[in-house]
C-alpha cells in the first residue's frame, strides 16, 4: 500500500533561504530511490519560512529505507539548526 507524508518545516527568522537549500538538496537523491514514486518540495507564498515536502512512497519498508539514507540524515542534520522547532510529519 502507497504511504503518503507531508512534512512541514518552518525556519527561524532570516534563515528561510539557507533553509530551501538544505532541504532542496535532499529532492534529487530522494527521487532517485526505488520507493520513491512522488517527493516534492514547496515553499508557502503567504508566509516564506514554512516549506512542505509532499511524498509518495510505494510502502512502509521504501519509507524505512528513506530514513535510513545518508542524503536524508544529513539533510535533517543541517536542517535542525535553522528551525524554529521540530519538523511536523504526517502519514496517509
Amino acid at each position: 500500500m502507497n504511504v503518503y507524508i507531508v512534512a512541514k518545516f518552518i525556519a527561524k527568522a532570516g534563515k528561510a533561504d539557507e533553509l530551501e537549500k538544505v532541504l532542496h538538496d535532499g529532492v534529487k537523491p530522494a527521487r532517485a530511490e526505488a520507493g520513491c514514486l512522488h517527493y516534492d518540495l514547496y515553499r508557502n507564498v503567504e508566509d516564506g519560512n514554512v516549506f512542505l515536502f509532499h511524498e509518495t512512497w510505494k510502502d512502509a519498508a521504501a519509507v524505512d529505507f528513506h530514513n535510513d539514507q545518508a542524503h536524508f540524515k544529513t539533510m535533517i542534520a543541517a536542517a535542525e539548526p535553522l528551525l524554529v522547532q521540530p519538523p511536523e510529519l504526517i502519514k496517509l
